[in-house]
């Protein structure tokens, strides 16, 4: 009798030709960690780009997590994040035993995420194999993570200082974004939960980065903004650009890839006036804004909400109106104004110190524009609970 043979894999030569291209990361990464025990930066620092090179090729050109056996993929995937967690360690001890050198607490901080990160994946992933599963690697937050902590070692390689210590705390954000989404694929119910959408993701980023955005710009550990590096003042820019951006296209994407959910309806929302507060917060201390102005605004929001809360309890919703539009238009508006007039201030002062008249302007410019938004703030309130004064009805 003839034994009868299965037919070849179509898919078998782009798993060996994957599985080559992650080997060669792996050893690129062992390079790397050689010649930093040798302490040469500019090798470690090939060896680091070739593997993230490597990695990006396979991953967007190959696409090897789709194809890619779960044992196999696990196994890979072990060995990269092992070796991370090594160069991370080895950068630690390298400034922690260096003389006259500070405990580098925000690498140690970074080191012990990472390593926790690896273990829930070790854990999560281990379980996992039984069902033939394998953790969703090849998302967005996973890449920028890897290209955050790509970053972050070669940052530290050449101790840029600021530098490190900024891409280090972006680096925890997207590993707690990522073990989030380890948690969310291993817990959830698969025949009844979609996986996460991009706006909800675009969402979620708001809420996660609006601590980081107090922490560049307090990063002088002095209320006085004006103190603050230049560096980091262009960051908290950039940060304020984000949110007001991604406000708006969360709910494109959302409707553009027809993924509306109700999560999305509330936590949209949610975010916008966790990130704003925050920024108002962060001007009330260094005296772009009055005391009162932000409890003006705080208590417009809040009262809002409750609001919406109760119209939700009687089946009625109460939809955005356009003054709620103008206003949200207006803060934003009015923050990068200023930001990005602290900016101009600062290189203005550096470099044309006796430019006329711009003392003056800028000294009232941010507290006149956050003027202008506690008035059109409250304005809007007001509106909502003339618009919607049938919901008080129901109460009161």
């Amino acid at each position: 009798m003839t034994q009868a043979h299965l037919p070849p894999d179509p898919l078998e030569p782009r798993r060996i030709v994957g599985r080559a291209f992650l080997i060669t990361r792996l050893i690129l990464f062992l390079g790397a960690v050689a010649w930093l025990f040798f302490d040469h930066k500019l090798l470690a620092t090939m060896f680091l780009l070739g593997s993230l090179l490597m990695g990006a090729w396979a991953s967007f050109k190959i696409h090897y997590d789709d194809i890619e056996r779960p044992f196999a993929l696990f196994w890979l995937k072990l060995g990269d994040k092992l070796l991370v967690n090594i160069i991370f360690l080895v950068l630690f001890l390298r400034l922690l035993f260096a003389p006259l050198e500070p405990f580098p607490t925000v690498l140690c901080t970074g080191l012990v995420i990472l390593t926790l990160r690896n273990i829930f994946y070790l854990i999560f992933s281990i379980s996992l194999l039984n069902e033939r599963r394998t953790l969703p690697l090849n998302t967005f937050w996973s890449k920028a993570t890897n290209l955050s902590l790509i970053t972050t070692a070669v940052l530290y390689m050449w101790n840029t200082g600021h530098a490190a210590h900024i891409t280090m705390v972006a680096s925890i954000l997207f590993m707690f974004a990522t073990g989030i989404g380890y948690l969310y694929f291993y817990y959830r119910d698969v025949a009844s939960r979609k996986p996460l959408s991009v706006a909800s993701q675009i969402t979620f980023s708001r809420i996660l980065l609006s601590p980081v955005f107090i922490w560049v710009f307090f990063y002088d550990n002095n209320l006085v903004y004006q103190d603050n590096h230049l560096v980091f003042k262009i960051l908290a820019a950039l940060l304020a650009i984000f949110f007001v951006a991604s406000d708006g296209l969360d709910g494109y994407l959302a409707r553009k890839r027809g993924e509306v959910t109700q999560l999305g309806k509330y936590l949209d929302p949610y975010s916008d006036k966790i990130s704003n507060m925050m920024i108002f917060l962060c001007f009330m201390a260094s005296g772009y804004a009055a005391v009162w102005m932000v409890a003006v605004i705080f208590f417009r929001e809040s009262t809002i909400e409750t609001l919406r809360t109760l119209g939700a309890a009687a089946g009625v919703t109460i939809d955005a109106r356009r003054s709620g539009k103008w206003k949200t238009a207006l803060q934003g508006t009015a923050v990068i104004t200023i930001l990005a007039l602290e900016i101009a201030d600062t290189i203005i002062q550096r470099y044309w110190p006796d430019t006329p008249y711009w003392t003056t302007i800028w000294n009232y410019t941010p507290y006149t524009l956050m003027s202008i938004v506690t008035v059109v703030t409250l304005l809007s309130g007001i509106d909502y609970f003339v618009a919607n004064k049938k919901v008080l009805e129901r109460y009161f």
